[in-house]
């Protein structure tokens, strides 16, 4: 609804600017976050996501259209931050030391991605989306584990491992994605050799991209000097450009942040880049991100895809056990730490919305078929998900609160 100022103003229609947008929703969002903490086994999050779908389609529709795609940017921003934060888990000296954790992570991807997939087409599901199906199920969502850590301060191996399973799990999915999709994409105008040079596009494109992006960062933290303020304000200049320059190229942003991210943490071999603590400033771009995404729910999914969602859900919590219960004792973990584990990897749904919008303006009609599953999995997900993360942190005695 517009509002039109009084006939001594200037009058014009009252509409949403960025800084109306971005107040309005830092001030819903902080004292929705407030009000579910007053349970301590619930995340910040949950509060936001519960404002967002007030706000959004699902609740008085005021966070939606343009307004949501405004709303949209900073949350791109907030979601390349978790990732750089995330990918810098992946320590590749760590991993060969530590190479059961490859193997679980491998694991799990494969089990995954069968267990869903069979279980969908057993229910009759197309083929079509019981493989985009399996390919979602196969990433953990990387800003609901990196939020919930933080809040936390939580350190420690389930803390460590939950981390880069998360980055890796993600790799593999972006991967599996673009390898699939022009096998399945049903377009029917678009020629399969289009959509083969796409995939090699969007991979390559986001591996050049990644390295270019750390090759500008490295010299200039190098001259900044191991100064925390001038590097904080480095690293988001780089990555508002690498974002920018993604989505300009139609490069996968959530790909080129995960490569650029590792590529940090390993190739620096001087130290010129800093471990950095984000902080408040990251907490602001994490309201909005988990308020857009409350605002894209809608309970009449729900309803469409009931069975479905629920044979997704327990399909992959299934095969994310197996997974990690398989080389428990070969990586030396406690049957405990791998149940903690297995629930700390139960949210999903945010890693999959970022895999459909990076394929979603190729694959229209194949992406359409999917976003009722991934909407029914949003809603349960994204509100048990950040409650499952917490609990089994808090359970693992590494955060600090029992």
């Amino acid at each position: 609804m517009d509002w039109t100022l009084p006939p001594f103003a200037l009058a014009q229609p009252i509409q949403w600017n960025a800084l109306l947008l971005f107040g309005s929703l830092l001030l819903f969002g902080l004292v929705g976050g407030h009000i579910v903490t007053k349970n301590p086994w619930f995340p910040r999050i949950t509060g936001y996501l519960i404002v967002g779908f007030l706000l959004g389609v699902g609740g008085f529709d005021l966070l939606s259209g343009d307004v949501l795609k405004l709303a949209n940017i900073f949350a791109d921003m907030a979601m390349a931050l978790v990732i750089y934060q995330l990918g810098r888990y992946v320590d590749i000296g760590w991993l060969r030391r530590e190479k059961w954790l490859l193997a679980t992570v491998m694991l799990s991807a494969v089990l995954c991605f069968t267990f869903v997939s069979g279980a969908l087409i057993w229910l009759g599901t197309s083929r079509v989306l019981a493989l985009l199906g399996g390919v979602l199920a196969i990433a953990t969502a990387p800003a609901v584990v990196m939020v919930v850590v933080r809040e936390l301060k939580a350190e420690g191996q389930v803390t460590r491992r939950l981390a880069a399973m998360t980055a890796l799990n993600n790799f593999v999915a972006l991967l599996a994605a673009y390898a699939l999709l022009p096998v399945v994409a049903h377009e029917s105008a678009t020629p399969f050799s289009t959509l083969l040079a796409h995939t090699m596009y969007s991979l390559f494109g986001s591996l050049v991209l990644a390295y270019l992006t750390y090759r500008l960062m490295i010299p200039l933290a190098r001259l900044l000097g191991r100064q925390p303020s001038r590097q904080f304000v480095l690293v988001i200049a780089v990555i508002t450009l690498a974002i920018g320059a993604a989505h300009a190229l139609q490069l996968p942003i959530l790909l080129t942040m995960l490569i650029f991210a590792i590529m940090s943490k390993n190739l620096d071999h001087q130290y010129d880049l800093m471990e950095l603590e984000f902080g408040v400033a990251n907490e602001l771009f994490i309201v909005m991100l988990f308020i857009t995404i409350g605002a894209s729910i809608r309970l009449s999914d729900l309803s469409m895809v009931g069975a479905s969602v629920a044979v997704l859900i327990a399909a992959r919590f299934i095969a994310m056990a197996c997974g990690v219960f398989t080389f428990a004792h070969f990586a030396k973990m406690k049957w405990k730490q791998a149940a903690l584990i297995t629930l700390g990897t139960l949210p999903m749904t945010e890693a999959g919305l970022g895999l459909m919008q990076t394929t979603a303006y190729l694959y229209p009609n194949t992406t359409a078929d999917v976003l009722p599953l991934l909407a029914g999995c949003l809603i349960v997900l994204e509100l048990l998900g950040p409650i499952a993360t917490q609990f089994a942190l808090i359970k693992s005695g590494e955060s600090g609160r029992e």
